[in-house]
């Protein structure tokens, strides 16, 4: 099973009618097209200030049989950060620095960190360095292949994917005692920067990747991007996400869900509390149609988050 999903960022790194419930308007400090242009900006400051900073995360992978039940579960722990490329400053990459497996700790965790980083130094291109950093940290996911995931919010904000969306203000919500603007967006047409089964592109803009099983009555073409964002209406930054990539045919379905929680910090950003990403396994029917049954799900869940320094310093808890 092939299960990839990337997110490639430069100076870091279906549509079947949409059902959205729709809320009460607020008195809308600002229209859509100043929402999306300031919660865009923010993204920019979220870029740049989270490489600074580094947390716990524990990533959780469950498979399911076919009637729905965890037949399999793996958790892995790792010190995560941020880096810069070596080879190119406006370039950065999740790390993952892993200490456990299944509640077995890694021996010298911190010594193959060091030593890591030694060999890295002598990778001969950007693209050979990227590839390392993502060995390095995905070396026990098995087959499946993640990244990318916390290193830009709302990425269907960005300059080159933006004109691929339609957006709508669909209401307002209450999180943690703050308002915020609850937006619609559905891609109306194919995208160079979102690829479906397809080689990278190698374009320095933010792109989305994935690679998927997909039923041969299933082109894709026929995939597209639908989702949702709260986005606070005094901040703009991102408060949540939820994503699905989903078949536009005649009986629609989801192929992949993605869902974004961020949380405070103490650096003026809202950082990732919780990623989840669900695989629907989808299979051609006798009569040709396609379904989708849960496959995989992966979690990827933070601690609060903190500075790096000299001496890294992982905060448990919320």
């Amino acid at each position: 099973m092939r299960f990839i999903v990337k997110i490639l960022f430069s100076i870091v790194l279906v549509i079947a009618g949409a059902n959205f419930a729709f809320g009460q308007i607020p008195a809308a400090q600002f229209d859509l097209e100043t929402i999306l242009r300031k919660a865009a900006r923010q993204t920019v400051v979220y870029e740049e200030e989270f490489k600074n900073l580094i947390a716990k995360e524990t990533k959780t992978f469950e498979k399911y049989d076919k009637n729905g039940e965890i037949k399999k579960q793996n958790v892995i722990e790792s010190n995560f950060t941020v880096i810069q490329s070596e080879k190119d400053k406006k370039l950065a990459s999740e790390f993952r620095n892993i200490i456990s497996v299944d509640g077995k700790p890694i021996p010298d965790a911190e010594k193959r960190s060091a030593e890591f980083f030694a060999q890295l130094r002598k990778s001969s291109s950007v693209e050979k360095e990227l590839e390392k950093i993502q060995a390095e940290g995905s070396r026990y996911d098995k087959n499946l292949e993640i990244s990318g995931l916390t290193l830009s919010p709302a990425v269907v904000l960005s300059d080159n994917l933006r004109p691929f969306f339609n957006f709508q203000l669909l209401g307002s919500e209450n999180i943690q005692g703050n308002e915020v603007y609850l937006l619609g967006y559905q891609q109306t047409k194919k995208s160079p920067f979102i690829l479906i089964n397809e080689k990278n592109n190698n374009s320095k803009d933010l792109s989305l990747n994935y690679n998927l099983d997909l039923p041969s009555s299933i082109k894709k073409s026929d995939v597209f991007l639908r989702g949702k964002l709260w986005i606070d209406a005094k901040t703009l930054q991102l408060w949540r996400e939820e994503r699905e990539l989903a078949a536009q045919t005649e009986n629609p379905f989801v192929l992949m869900r993605s869902d974004f929680e961020y949380q405070p910090s103490d650096y003026g950003i809202l950082v990732p509390k919780q990623i989840s990403l669900i695989q629907y396994n989808a299979k051609n029917s006798k009569k040709n149609q396609s379904n989708a049954v849960k496959d995989t799900q992966v979690k990827f869940d933070y601690s609060r988050f903190t500075k790096s320094g000299s001496e890294v310093k992982i905060l448990d808890g919320n």
